[in-house]
């Protein structure tokens, strides 16, 4: 369970202390309650947050047992992500009125943000049903349990709902509701009513795209999102929605046209950037991603959904340094999260960091023992360490165990016993690779060699000249078959490719 950061308890100490002060001084309210907090109330919600501050704060000094002025308190501070002290002063308001409902339901909100799922529900879970006044209390509850994973406690919700709000507001809880249950007939049957919203009520319309798209519905996300813009062009949010779906099937002229059209409108908006940088990956130009990423976290350096995408395109980018301190970022942010320690140790190994990768990866793989990316790059990172030998072996192993299909961990387990020329076990291993994928071209590159090393030439000759024709600018691969032509007497071709290797060999030096 998460504690109160010392500089909260500070605060809320400091904080009752003056409600006591404030008690003895004044002894009766001071302010009139009514009109005050619904004006204190507009500006919290209109985020008016620095200019209601000291006027909030100095009326609950001033009526310390109102518990609409605690609530308002505790919303400010949650719009301040000061989470802990929200939480505090939420609990305060409920500790003078227990059936206060819309502190219970921002509560079981902070909880959430906090990590405190299992306090969150508790909280849910005990709002009567004669506690729900009203209709848009009863969707904010919906709300939070879909944030939680209870999808039968939303759909349990929002079917008490009037229809036009199942249909509207609440369309996009049922929707991820029922994909996440597999009702795939009550799911489709909602696509209809979404397309049908674009103009009357455009923000429900792009919530359901925004659930077609995080499910990878991406053909039906464009469909809808389409009838969208065109209802709306000027819809900022709804034109990089489709444009990211469109780049995912690979629609690329349609993406680009819909981001200039974005362009127009917000053309500094790092939302804007990040989906350019999106288009630019899937098109091959990792150094064109990098550079908007960059323009991302410039505006937004804490922004963990950049730093993550920032993570793996340095990477393709082969900038692995920037790549370790974005990823470190990360983890700085969230310690814990599983998926930042992946990223870190892949970064770190891409980096040579071999001790912080393997630190990194051993974290990851004991709470997920059989996922195979971890698995692979785990044993990659004891792989890069002479004296772990044993363990690289032992890794990729069990890494082919978890998944007989991947060609990667077969072929750096063949590399661990080429090294030490155990040739026997290496020859295995790299036909084991490109049976499982035959055009994996430094497979069959080194399969090649190993049957070199043996003697073997004419078994040599086929996965060589077949690495040629996959990866032609692969210099090692034309300094082998150099080697090999050179050993069968067929002397032109063996100067032919040594004159390419010595040519890509230059051209390689000449860049660094």
């Amino acid at each position: 369970m998460n504690t109160l950061s010392d500089r909260s308890i500070r605060f809320v100490a400091v904080f009752l202390f003056s409600i006591c002060v404030a008690s003895a001084l004044y002894g009766q309210p001071i302010a009139p309650r009514k009109g005050s907090l619904k004006q204190f109330e507009k500006s919290i919600e209109d985020g008016k947050l620095f200019e209601v501050e000291k006027h909030l704060f100095d009326y609950v000094i001033a009526n310390p047992t109102d518990e609409e002025g605690f609530r308002l308190l505790a919303r400010l501070r949650m719009r301040q992500t000061r989470l802990n002290e929200a939480r505090s002063l939420f609990k305060k308001a409920l500790t003078l009125d227990p059936s206060l409902t819309l502190a219970k339901i921002d509560l079981a909100s902070t909880d959430l943000e906090l990590g405190e799922t299992e306090e969150a529900k508790t909280i849910l879970n005990g709002i009567a049903e004669n506690e729900i006044k009203t209709d848009l209390v009863r969707l904010r509850i919906a709300g939070i349990y879909a944030a939680i994973g209870d999808c039968a406690s939303v759909l349990k919700n929002t079917n008490r709902l009037p229809l036009r709000i199942q249909t509207t507001s609440a369309l996009s809880l049922r929707a991820a509701c029922y994909a996440e249950l597999g009702d795939r007939n009550n799911f489709t049957a909602l696509i209809p009513v979404a397309k049908s919203l674009t103009k009357q009520d455009p923000i429900s319309a792009y919530k359901f795209a925004e659930v077609l798209s995080r499910l990878g519905l991406h053909k039906e996300a464009v469909e809808l999102l389409s009838l969208l813009v065109l209802s709306a062009p000027r819809n900022f949010e709804a034109l990089l929605l489709l444009s990211k779906s469109e780049i995912l099937l690979k629609s690329f002229p349609k993406a680009r046209m819909h981001i200039q059209q974005a362009e127009r409108i917000e053309p500094n908006a790092s939302e804007l950037h990040f989906t350019q940088s999106l288009l630019e990956s899937e098109q091959g130009n990792n150094a064109g991603s990098f550079e908007l990423l960059k323009k991302c976290l410039a505006a937004r350096p804490n922004s963990e959904r950049f730093l993550a995408q920032f993570v793996l395109i340095a990477m393709r980018a082969n900038r692995p340094g920037e790549a370790v301190r974005a990823a470190e970022q990360l983890l700085t942010l969230q310690p814990e999260n599983l998926e930042y320690l992946y990223l870190h140790g892949a970064a770190s190994l891409q980096n040579n960091n071999l001790q912080k990768a393997e630190t990194s990866l051993n974290k990851f793989t004991e709470s997920r023992p059989n996922d195979s990316r971890g698995c692979l790059a785990l044993g990659l990172a004891y792989a890069g360490q002479a004296q772990k030998l044993e363990e690289a072996r032992s890794q990729l192993g069990r890494c082919l165990v978890i998944d007989p299909g991947n060609y990667e961990a077969a072929y750096h387990l063949g590399l661990a016993y080429k090294t030490v020329g155990e040739t026997a076990k290496a020859l295995e291993y790299l036909e084991q690779t490109v049976k499982l994928s035959p055009n994996y071209s430094p497979a069959l590159r080194d399969l090649g060699v190993v049957y070199l090393q043996v003697g073997d030439e004419a078994k040599a000759r086929p996965h060589l000249e077949k690495a040629a024709l996959l990866s032609a600018d692969d210099a090692d691969t034309h300094f082998q078959l150099s080697r090999l032509y050179n050993l069968i007497g067929e002397r032109e071709l063996g100067k032919k490719h040594l004159e390419i290797f010595q040519k890509l060999k230059g051209r390689k030096s000449g860049g660094m």
